[in-house]
């Protein structure tokens, strides 16, 4: 079903889901102090799900639902693995694993080198022309990348390198995670797609948080936290991801994936703002010399290929 939406409404709805976005980097570092990974990853599923599903319920019809999940359960599984299962999980893992000092930071600058990937799978699978400029802008932002990753070229796979690989992981997920999205949203509406994923996504994370960590240390959850938990689950990767697919139900995938470097512009803000972390000069640089290609690739001057 595809949605008409103006480009200034569009323009608004895509920049207010990055904000979420970027004041979900601080939340999770907060959350996992007190919370284990993929506890925090299955509540965050949990909480999310509730409410989308009772959403779901009041508004479509039991057949339509039956229907919906029936012709559209792979695609719906490929979101919950590779939006959700995956990236919760490697995120959470990773940040813990990262340097305490500018861990939520850093995860956002990671996370920005989506359209990275998201431009070279768009190539791939849905035949989205890639020219010059998108390859020279995707070369210099991969360059950017695997500097941040290794520290400036310290190769050392130390824990604060794993952890850098996991957060990197999760933005090749979301950049294939839109490819599916993407290519199923013409018959998968955007609510049930999100919500039956979410469902999945719970399913997968109940044995693995179950059988690796011990569910009773949420007893000391504190409230605050748990608040943190809601909005995570409820509004990130609910009302944001639902916001985000609406939208790109009209609009090109490579095109509408450039909001998502604005997220570390917020993340980094809220991050200092919420628990004072400041991130280096090598940083700073190496991260804008990746959003720097991103921008070229973004923005580069579109050319069908000629026909043969």
């Amino acid at each position: 079903m595809k949605l008409n939406i103006d480009d200034n409404k569009q323009t608004v709805v895509l920049l207010l889901a990055t904000v979420i976005w970027g004041l979900s980097f601080p939340a999770i570092k907060i959350s996992l102090d007190q919370m284990m990974p993929l506890t925090l990853g299955l509540m965050r599923m949990v909480l999310g799900a509730i409410p989308l599903i009772l959403y779901m319920i009041y508004t479509q019809s039991k057949d339509r639902m039956i229907l919906t999940f029936r012709t559209g359960v792979i695609p719906i599984t490929g979101i919950a693995v590779t939006q959700f299962f995956l990236p919760l999980a490697a995120q959470n893992v990773g940040m813990n694993m990262m340097d305490p000092e500018t861990a939520a930071s850093m995860s956002s600058i990671l996370q920005a080198t989506t359209p990275i990937f998201a431009i070279i799978f768009s190539s791939l699978f849905l035949r989205e022309y890639i020219g010059i400029k998108k390859a020279v802008g995707t070369a210099i932002g991969l360059v950017g990348t695997v500097m941040l990753v290794s520290e400036g070229g310290r190769f050392v796979f130390g824990s604060y390198v794993i952890g850098n690989l996991l957060l990197l992981s999760t933005s090749v997920l979301y950049g294939y995670s839109g490819i599916i999205a993407k290519k199923n949203l013409v018959k998968i509406e955007p609510l049930p797609m999100i919500t039956f994923s979410m469902i999945i996504a719970t399913l997968f994370f109940l044995p693995t948080s179950l059988l690796s960590e011990p569910i009773s240390h949420v007893t000391e959850v504190s409230i605050n936290v748990w608040l943190l938990v809601l909005f995570l689950g409820l509004v990130c990767n609910g009302i944001a991801m639902i916001m985000w697919y609406i939208v790109l139900t009209s609009n090109e995938l490579s095109k509408q994936i450039s909001f998502t470097y604005l997220i570390p512009f917020f993340g980094v803000i809220f991050s200092n703002l919420f628990i004072g972390e400041i991130i280096g000069i090598q940083t700073i640089v190496f991260g804008v010399i990746t959003v720097i290609g991103i921008s070229i690739a973004q923005y580069g001057r579109k050319k069908k290929p000629l026909k043969s």
